[in-house]
């Protein structure tokens, strides 16, 4: 994570003041998002990747490919509002494919939630 010294705060704010009006709006509403709106807390955060067979945030961001730091910031502080969403996304498709592999197994006998959870799929 890069170092957070006052050289690299007013290389930010020169870059907001050179910025248009229309991104400076942009910036108040990420910053709002982020800072105002409603986050899913971290035990919730911790206990939705746990659902999803991970074990802990770190081990989901890095699978994803998200840098730790995002995982740490999770863990003290939640999952902004926009996350939640996708998170939101991410279990009912799990719960469509849970609903649909089990009415396939009640049709066939095939058992292929057991297929699928030994690939960690499920």
């Amino acid at each position: 994570m890069p170092d957070f010294n006052p050289e690299n705060v007013r290389s930010l704010v020169s870059k907001v003041m050179r910025a248009s009006p229309s991104d400076v709006r942009l910036i108040a509403q990420r910053l709002h998002d982020h800072a105002v709106e409603e986050r899913m807390s971290p035990e919730a955060a911790r206990a939705f990747v746990t659902e999803l067979g991970y074990g802990s945030l770190e081990a989901f961001c890095a699978d994803i490919g998200l840098p730790g730091h995002i995982a740490e910031r999770w863990g003290r502080f939640g999952v902004s509002g926009e996350m939640r969403q996708v998170f939101t996304l991410l279990a009912a498709q799990r719960r469509k494919m849970a609903e649909a592999i089990a009415e396939f197994e009640a049709m066939t006998h095939v058992g292929i939630e057991d297929f699928l959870r030994e690939r960690g799929l499920l």
